[in-house]
């Protein structure tokens, strides 16, 4: 019987277990890594973010074929050592009908805006210090602001759709999107370094790719006002760090919000000595939160039945799970 390999079982869609239990023995990785019998045996390995799917761990993979994860970022898997092993990535990437139901991170970016320019984080700390010091916390409105988004995609389209219902004008930069489609949602595109110059909040949503590494750079950050925030709930890569850093310590900008960190380590490892961690410890205009975007119990228990029908599609050749979210 085919092994299926499940890195993070815990809380994990009964739903998708069932479907991945028709396709083989479902194993927790805690059990099949002390068991090297089961290690060979396994053809499916389903995954999220708490393990790098690397060359080691490949290695003592011999017959997979498949890895399955429900996410749309891939940083987590070595894309080019799967390829030539001649091992199938099933994502969620490209999945655009399905992945316009879920919206956990587009809402989380608006949390995350909300907090930042109204300093709530900071106010709860000083009650739950035994303060009551609402003049050390005033912050400022969303409405009639300026929300300037990078990356006009499905959570860059979602996230203007929050920001407009909350009063905001929206501009956008996305060179795979044109002028007209922005404006039927209501958003004017400009360029990369407009929307940096003229946002009073910019937030990121674009895909690490070659590309896209290192896209937001010191430059940038020059180009904002000082007045404004930065927020990124897309990847840690995306951004040089270094420059941010730099941007909040001379005040070049007046806070930013990170759901997301370079070189993030599942065990936290990268936590413990990261220079805007440490930033963020004695000041009080910048947030990071770990990794939460998709993290909420609908949006990952419908995620992880997706993926584990698209896994099994691609197995037994059936019907798409996607032929249920046509016309949407």
């Amino acid at each position: 019987m085919r092994a299926i390999i499940l890195t993070e079982p815990k809380g994990y869609s009964k739903t998708a277990i069932a479907v991945l239990n028709k396709l083989g023995r479902v194993y927790p990785w805690s059990e099949a890594r002390k068991k090297p019998a089961i290690l060979k045996r396994a053809g499916i390995l389903v995954v999220k973010l708490g393990i790098k799917i690397s060359k080691p761990l490949l290695d003592k993979l011999p017959n997979l074929k498949i890895i399955g994860t429900s996410t749309t970022g891939l940083n987590h898997i070595d894309i080019e050592e799967a390829r030539q092993r001649e091992i199938q990535v099933i994502s969620l990437r490209g999945e655009m009908r399905f992945l316009k139901t879920i919206f956990p991170t587009a809402e989380e970016t608006i949390g995350l805006i909300i907090m930042l320019i109204r300093k709530l984080p900071w106010g709860f700390d000083a009650v739950r210090a035994g303060k009551w010091q609402k003049e050390k916390f005033y912050g400022h409105e969303l409405f009639g602001k300026t929300l300037g988004i990078i990356g006009f995609g499905r959570l860059g389209s979602m996230v203007a759709g929050f920001g407009r219902a909350l009063g905001m004008s929206v501009i956008a930069c996305d060179p795979y999107v044109s002028a007209a489609v922005m404006r039927r949602a209501g958003v004017k595109k400009v360029s990369m370094d407009a929307v940096f110059k003229r946002a009073d909040v910019v937030s990121i949503h674009v895909l690490l790719t070659g590309k896209t590494h290192n896209l937001i750079k010191r430059r940038h950050f020059r180009l904002m006002k000082p007045t404004a925030y930065y927020i990124n709930t897309a990847r840690g890569e995306i951004n040089s760090e270094k420059a941010l850093l730099e941007a909040l310590e001379k005040k070049w900008i007046a806070g930013a919000a990170l759901d997301v960190l370079a070189n993030e380590d599942p065990k936290g490892r990268h936590v413990k000595r990261h220079p805007l961690v440490r930033y963020a410890k004695r000041h009080r205009n910048l947030i990071i939160v770990p990794h939460l975007g998709g993290a909420t119990f609908e949006s990952m228990a419908r995620t992880e039945e997706f993926i584990a029908e698209k896994i099994a599609h691609f197995v037994q050749k059936r019907r798409s799970p996607l032929s249920r979210y046509k016309g949407m």
